[in-house]
């Protein structure tokens, strides 16, 4: 721990060696700048020793334009930092606090600090380093703003350094601002979709659809730009819209999807020159449909699957003939399905007709009409080998075959009535003894035909004795084992856990496998109590409880 001597002389040093910089400059940076400081011997006065700190500063905010509500952070940073004095500093001896000062459309204060300075132990006359000196704010009101920095202060227990603007003063009671200052904008404009021509959404689009979209908080009387971009809002930018604001910033414009736009999750990216606001779309590709199982005879269900539909429309699922597209129905009844948020549908459709090579999907009438496909093999319930006198030929009838394979338990068991443990005893002498005994094998198994992987772990209470005493849970320590159990067919190995204290530690675990879990395994484990050298006699009881899961 410092001494009052050595804390004073260090700061000393902080005030009196800060290295010689450049001329002026605002320093959203980094750029050269200079403030003023004086020393304040146990924080009081008006200070003494004034100097002025040259250095390469930095101010910078993430994010640069921030929304209003939105907390920023900033981060002040000094490239070189002061140089020590005469006496060695350790680690932390003198903590930054910087203030600065919200300006503009932004009221307030921001106190940013590095605790932790110098970094590491300087010698005297050393440089004390860079500096890094982070908070955060929460942005207001849009419009024009800055961040300027009114004082830094070294606060050193016993000497503290203030530094303000260039110049000499009291810099504690009357900090003047620097020219450090980041300007900025709290930018609270908007976008949103109105409409999509073609969809009952605004949250999906598809190549030749029209977006109709509205803005606010835009530059005033602006012509507006608009185009797609990625979900980040980056990337290459595709189709060309166009809109204009009003006198108040708010307006309206749209974007036809151009053919071949990328599809999936998108945005919407509207600028006005100068500010650019996003809103998420999701652009659609090419609906499809795929069906389960692919072919059959008469009275086959086949479960219907699809994707790209346009979200919220009705969906007619049937068969067709074989013939150019789109091929004629069949004789069977359509069924109707209707295309989620996302486009997806799902259905089910019997095949009946014996003409059926197609299983399909339609939306829409007209041009604009979605029309999907799957190809359908028919498997007809007679057919003819050899017709008359023909000698050669052939002939097939297919089936469709299903299983289904139900899932059983996790599950454990142990030896009917070994749920009792009696420890060896032990007779007091003076020194820390233990008592053993052994876990019951536990048997676990896994028949649920899964991915998933198992544990166990235990949990055991304190030991209580009677007539009076008390046996840290902690002093209860296994070594476990785990192995497959006898005649088991396993499709993973399962591990032991570590020795070590029981509570809370695994006794035997099996890990996930994407290619199939299960099978039988048989835990257990030594236990060891260690019990103290003057501990109270008695008989002591504790609950060891193992869980499955």
């Amino acid at each position: 721990m410092n001494t009052p001597s050595r804390v004073a002389a260090g700061a000393i040093g902080l005030a009196a060696a800060i290295a010689l910089g450049g001329t002026a400059a605002e320093a959203y940076g980094p750029a050269a700048n200079s403030l003023g400081c004086r020393l304040y011997f146990s924080d009081a006065g008006t200070g003494t020793s004034p100097t002025t700190w040259n250095d390469t500063f930095g101010l910078t905010q993430t994010p640069a334009t921030p929304s209003p509500g939105q907390t920023v952070a900033v981060t002040f940073t000094a490239v070189t930092g002061p140089n020590n004095g005469p006496v060695p500093l350790n680690a932390g001896d003198v903590p930054v606090v910087i203030t600065l000062a919200l300006g503009g459309s932004q009221s307030g204060t921001v106190t940013l600090n590095m605790a932790t300075y110098p970094a590491a132990a300087a010698a005297a006359g050393a440089p004390l380093g860079s500096i890094t000196a982070t908070g955060t704010y929460v942005a207001g009101a849009a419009g024009a703003a800055s961040l300027t920095v009114t004082q830094a202060v070294f606060n050193n227990a016993t000497a503290k350094t203030y530094c303000s603007g260039p110049g000499d003063r009291d810099h504690k009671a009357a900090p003047a601002a620097s020219t450090i200052v980041e300007n900025y904008s709290v930018f609270g404009g908007g976008t949103s979709i109105t409409s999509v021509t073609g969809q009952s959404v605004t949250s999906a689009a598809r190549a030749g659809n029209t977006i109709n979209f509205s803005v606010t908080g835009l530059a005033p009387s602006a012509t507006l730009t608009a185009s797609l971009k990625n979900a980040g809002g980056g990337g290459t930018a595709e189709g060309s819209g166009a809109g204009t604001t009003d006198a108040t910033g708010a307006g309206t414009g749209t974007l036809v999807v151009p053919a071949g736009a990328t599809t999936g999750a998108r945005t919407l990216s509207v600028s006005d020159g100068t500010n650019t606001v996003t809103t998420p779309i999701t652009i659609l590709g090419a609906p499809a449909i795929s069906i389960t199982p692919g072919g059959g005879g008469a009275g086959t269900a086949v479960a219907v699957t699809g994707t790209n539909w346009n979200p919220g429309s009705s969906v007619s699922i049937r068969g067709y003939k074989a013939g150019a597209p789109p091929p004629p129905p069949t004789a069977d009844a359509a069924v109707t399905a209707t295309a989620s948020a996302t486009g997806a549908i799902s259905g089910s459709f019997t095949v009946n007709d014996p003409t059926t090579a197609y299983i399909g999907a339609s939306s829409g009438t007209g041009p604009g009409t979605l029309f999907a496909v799957a190809t359908w093999t028919a498997s007809a319930d007679s057919c003819v080998a050899k017709a008359g006198p023909a000698t050669t030929g052939s002939c097939n009838l297919t089936y469709n075959l299903s299983q289904t394979v139900t899932a059983g338990n996790l599950a454990m068991s142990r030896t009917t009535g070994s749920g009792n443990v009696t420890l060896s005893g032990v007779t007091l002498n003076g020194t820390v003894q233990h008592g053993t005994g052994a876990l019951a094998p536990i048997t676990v198994t896994d028949f649920r035909g899964s991915t998933f992987g198992w544990s166990l772990v235990g949990a055991v209470t304190d030991f209580t004795g009677t007539p009076g005493g008390t046996i840290a849970k902690a002093n209860l320590t296994w070594i476990p084992t785990c192995v497959a159990a006898a005649g088991s067919t396993n499709a993973v190995t399962a591990t032991a856990g570590s020795a070590g204290a029981v509570d809370g530690s695994t006794l035997c675990s099996a890990p996930a496998n994407a290619a199939g879990t299960g099978g039988g395994f048989d835990a257990g484990a030594a236990l060891d109590l260690q019990i103290p050298a003057n501990q109270l006699a008695g008989s002591y009881t504790a609950t060891l409880t193992i869980t499955l899961s």
